[in-house]
């Protein structure tokens, strides 16, 4: 072996020769690399370094620069690392925090207050976390500290602005911090971080081809493409209907199509509830600062009034909202609303303008589906392709690229045109089922006039309800609500039909006149008397007292 053999001998290389020979014997061939550094990856874990490098990357503090670690510095469009000035240094962290009442707040967790003694350690480790170049020894950190807390004639940015107690939401407005006579209103709108980026292209892609799966109607389809696509070009607008996804099988992808929508307006920008008193209730604030709302097994007992609450916030731009220990104060808010339910939703009112309702039913459904496992697939693929932020960039340029059809108005649903087939069903379920018998007692037995004393006895028969329910079971019914004397008897409510034209103590309609005590007594006396409720003759002697019997003007 001659000099320059002898200064080039190494055993590490005969070690690596030894243990790829051994490898190739074992296995047959040689490690790949990414096989090479999941078995680097094996050893390490069970160093006690690693266990420190897990626990920091869970405690979120994985860029912090330790004693002896390396971090990861940002770096401008050269690839240079970026170390900001004190200024920027100031500008990041007034643009964080804001202060109210001698307390300072987070602009993000606004209800949890900070003393000014617990801000100095917070900014500390936020700014060594972000920028871990940047030298910050505890003088310089006073000065900083003195500068954004103390400093009443600092220029707008370079300290901590006092904050009006108010917040709001104005999508597309990336400022966090809106001027207001001296003081700052919060913007919670967040921009997106996928819209920062710049795709090769945009794509419908496999977004459409899950809308083509579930959806059964192309049209159904279409209406939904046309009402996202409008409410993310006109995010600081909003439509006056909303969408609402039903099927009664489970798993049939209305959680992943909220998904991906959720994804697409921001997450940080949509609420998801289960169902919607959380969204009607007293402390609704911070969900009416979300753009979009996403409620989960909407269910709303018959004639209940929650229906009507929740119209009013998908329709209306403006209500009053209180946060917990604030006082109530108008909201001016911009949310769409996208609702799901594996319960019918019989209790829509006939021809709701407010639901655009679409039947989710396929055969991919879970638990016995036929083409269960392809739509398992589809649906992994859909998520992981949004999962990726540059595909998310992708749908949504096509999205707000997107041409809504002729017919559709995002502030009306012309039902007439746009109606699903679940929507027409619906619609021939949703009149009362009292009302309805109600109605066909009344037109069978020929029923024109009835006193308010024996109307809840009517409704009781076909339902228990509250005892003011009849005059709406009437009223909707077209009938009308007056007083009238008769039988010699002093004024009486009573409902009656309108074409009996009731005065003076008759009924006229087009084919007779009829007393109205003949009328109860020959009419409306035995039918009540059908469901076993009799009631006394309405004619007494025309000597006897006139008497006031049960008369409660509801």
């Amino acid at each position: 072996m001659g000099e320059k053999e002898k200064t080039n001998f190494s055993l590490t290389g005969i070690e690596d020769d030894l243990i790829k020979a051994a490898v190739q014997e074992t296995i047959g061939r040689e490690h790949t690399e990414e096989e090479l550094e999941l078995l680097g990856l094996e050893v390490a874990e069970n160093s006690p370094e690693f266990a420190i490098l897990e626990q920091r990357q869970k405690q979120g503090l994985w860029n912090y620069p330790f004693d002896g670690s390396e971090v990861f510095s940002p770096l401008d469009e050269n690839g240079d690392e970026i170390i900001p000035t004190d200024i920027e240094i100031l500008r990041f962290v007034a643009a964080k925090f804001v202060k109210r009442e001698m307390n300072f707040f987070e602009i993000t967790k606004l209800e949890k207050p900070i003393t000014k003694f617990d801000l100095q350690p917070i900014v500390f480790t936020l700014i060594r976390s972000t920028f871990p170049k940047y030298e910050l020894p505890k003088e310089k950190l006073k000065s900083l500290m003195d500068a954004l807390t103390s400093n009443p004639t600092a220029e707008p940015g370079l300290s901590i602005p006092v904050w009006n107690g108010k917040t709001m939401t104005e999508p597309g407005n990336t400022e966090s911090l809106i001027f207001d006579n001296g003081q700052f209103t919060i913007n919670l709108w967040q921009e997106p971080s996928y819209r920062k980026l710049t795709p090769r292209d945009n794509s419908l892609g496999v977004f459409e081809e899950f809308l083509t799966f579930i959806f059964k109607n192309p049209a159904e389809k279409e209406v939904f493409l046309d009402w996202l696509s409008w409410c993310l070009q006109n995010e600081t607008d909003k439509p006056s209907w909303a969408i609402f996804l039903f099927s009664e099988k489970h798993g049939t992808g209305k959680s992943t199509l909220a998904s991906v929508v959720k994804k697409l307006f921001g997450e940080e920008n949509a609420s998801e509830q289960q169902g919607i008193k959380p969204i009607i209730s007293r402390f609704n604030k911070s969900i009416l600062h979300k753009k979009l709302i996403y409620a989960e097994e909407v269910k709303v007992a018959q004639n209940s009034d929650d229906g009507n609450k929740l119209k009013t916030l998908i329709s209306e731009r403006q209500t009053m909202a209180e946060s917990k220990g604030k006082d109530i104060e108008p909201v001016d808010h911009r949310c769409c609303f996208i609702l799901t339910t594996n319960h019918k939703p019989i209790w829509l009112e006939s021809g709701d303008r407010r639901f655009y309702i679409i039947h989710v039913d396929h055969e991919g459904f879970a638990a016995g589906g036929a083409k269960y496992e392809e739509f398992v697939a589809l649906v992994q693929r859909v998520k992981q392709t949004y999962d990726r932020p540059i595909d998310l960039a992708s749908l949504y340029g096509a999205l707000k690229e997107r041409k809504q059809s002729a017919i559709f108005d995002p502030y009306s649903l012309n039902v007439n045109k746009v109606a699903t087939d679940i929507m027409k069903e619906i619609n021939a379920l949703s009149p009362d089922i009292v009302e309805e018998m109600l109605e066909e007692f009344l037109r069978e037995h020929g029923i024109l006039f009835v006193p308010v004393r024996y109307a809840n006895k009517v409704v009781e028969f076909f339902a228990h309800r509250n005892p003011n329910a009849s005059k709406y079971s009437f009223d909707r019914l077209g009938w009308k609500k007056k007083k009238f004397a008769w039988g010699g008897k002093g004024p009486a409510w009573a409902f009656y039909d309108p074409q009996s034209n009731p005065e003076k103590g008759r009924l006229q309609t087009k084919n007779f006149v009829e007393t109205i005590e003949n009328h109860l007594n020959r009419t409306l006396g035995p039918a009540l008397n059908e469901i076993g409720f009799g009631i006394n003759f309405e004619m007494m002697e025309r000597k006897a007292p006139k008497t006031q019997e049960n008369d409660a003007p509801f």
